[in-house]
């Protein structure tokens, strides 16, 4: 029988070797998304997200300026409002879908007033009237971006970065010279949280309950004083520093007439001196708001 003959081929060799290629290349783009853009795309998205979530704590802060401006002519507890919040955010469809997310609590950091005001008869103190006023706060747990905190205390809105605090929105506290710059007026409106200590952790949509509770009157114009001094208590007393002076400073109070220091490492202090002939009038009112974390906590 004649022997036959193998036909040598290397046909199916070059296909192997392109489809090793081939993945190769696949492999390598994808480690290059991954290490070198989805980090940044990441890092963008979570941005957005904290952009998101100032925007709503924002929105919860203006809602509850809105009830403090129109409690005067309604009954406790009339008046109400949901405000959500974006906990969680900052997913990218498809390349990286899982969401950031965050930590919403109420009252879990603390808040106080304290004033003290003298005039030529008897020295007036607040006592209790501004203490425990509370917080609503927000802290991110972000991947990528750098975590922040939204804290809001007393009608102020505080950013907080690692070790510094800055007062984003204003609380409803005013200092002016009045009666043909003869007197100083001090307007505070402050604002209690009353509700449980709690925090929630998520991902998606939760939101702040508000309700109006009551509202009273610690001092009124016709008081008038020679000193006055506020002592404000608080996680974030740079913030606070900060914005009391350049409130006095607008105000075109002179040095003698004023003074902003910290006590320790948490309570700042504004004393109000008067002039000769000059007095401090003060108008200080507190309101007060039930909060819950989701509605059907009530």
């Amino acid at each position: 029988m004649p022997e036959k003959e193998f036909i040598k081929s290397e046909s199916a060799v070059s296909s192997v070797v392109a489809a090793v290629l081939l993945l190769g290349i696949i492999v390598s783009v994808i480690t290059v998304i991954n290490v070198s853009y989805i980090p940044e795309w990441k890092t963008s998205a979570e941005q957005s997200h904290m952009d998101n979530v100032f925007y709503d704590i924002s929105n919860l802060k203006s809602h509850i300026d809105i009830l403090s401006a129109t409690v005067d002519n309604q009954s406790s507890g009339s008046i109400s409002v949901n405000v959500p919040i974006r906990a969680g955010g900052a997913s990218i469809p498809v390349i990286s879908p899982a969401k950031s997310s965050g930590v919403l609590s109420i009252n879990i950091n603390e808040f106080s007033m304290r004033t003290t005001a003298n005039n030529s008869t008897r020295t007036y103190d607040s006592r209790t009237f501004l203490e425990n006023l509370g917080s609503i706060s927000y802290h991110s747990d972000n991947s990528n971006f750098v975590d922040q905190t939204y804290e809001y205390e007393n009608g102020a809105l505080i950013l907080a970065q690692d070790e510094l605090a800055l007062m984003r929105q204003s609380p409803s506290f005013a200092i002016r010279k009045t009666d043909d710059n003869t007197n100083i007026t001090l307007d505070i409106t402050s604002i209690q949280i009353l509700g449980p200590v709690r925090s929630i952790s998520s991902n998606s949509i939760e939101e702040v309950y508000i309700r109006h509770n009551s509202s009273s009157v610690l001092y009124e114009s016709e008081n008038l004083f020679t000193e006055f001094t506020l002592t404000i208590e608080t996680k974030y007393p740079s913030a606070w520093e900060g914005f009391l002076e350049s409130v006095a400073s607008d105000a075109g109070l002179g040095i003698t007439e004023y003074s902003v220091t910290s006590s320790n490492s948490s309570a700042v202090v504004l004393t109000l001196t008067g002039a000769p002939g000059e007095d401090i009038k003060a108008n200080i009112r507190k309101d007060v708001f039930d909060a819950r974390i989701n509605v059907f906590e009530y």
